[in-house]
């Protein structure tokens, strides 16, 4: 009877697992060269440049770049990883409604060029505090999201992403980006 318990149990976690898993969708090819920049000047960018640039993907990073100044026929995606930074703000020069005006060109530009965007939201609980409100609806205007759970913990993404129908893929940990930026520019 114990071992039948044990299977059984080892079973269901096995299940639990694999649906865990199955939960989130294919990483698609988006192509490359991708621009990277913050929406909201947050230095989540950086971290995601400097795991692009280890795995030596074919990645351009501007983290003031405006659309009037970027060739869209040189670029495949746009990678805007989400979240607020006062701090980062003031050291561009920038206030709120010129990040968001910057914001809104640059998705603009990028779709009216065909140019596939994926939306990023990697600093978690802690990027989703005030600084960071007006950046994250950009998540629904991406082919593709790549959010951490602790970020999505009461669910915003699910439902943005759901009514927006944006592929959602959650990660545990910022490193699994590892894993995942490689796939998307294949």
């Amino acid at each position: 009877m114990k071992k039948f318990a044990f299977a059984a149990l080892l079973a269901a976690l096995c299940l639990s697992a694999a649906a865990a898993f199955a939960e989130n969708p294919a990483v698609p090819n988006v192509g490359a060269p991708a621009l990277i920049t913050a929406l909201g000047q947050s230095q989540d960018a950086n971290f995601v440049n400097l795991l692009a640039k280890r795995k030596k993907l074919n990645t351009v990073y501007d983290l003031h770049v405006f659309n009037k100044d970027v060739d869209w026929s040189k670029y495949k995606s746009l990678f805007i990883v989400l979240g607020g930074s006062g701090k980062g703000l003031g050291a561009a020069g920038l206030d709120m409604p010129s990040e968001i005006a910057r914001s809104n060109e640059l998705i603009a530009g990028a779709k009216a060029a065909g140019v596939k965007v994926v939306a990023f939201h990697i600093g978690g609980e802690d990027r989703r505090g005030p600084n960071s409100e007006p950046f994250l609806p950009y998540t629904g205007e991406s082919d593709f999201a790549v959010v951490r759970t602790d970020g999505n913990a009461d669910g915003y993404f699910t439902k943005l992403c759901t009514e927006k129908n944006v592929p959602l893929y959650l990660i545990e940990k910022t490193s699994e980006l590892q894993k995942i930026l490689p796939e998307l520019l294949k």
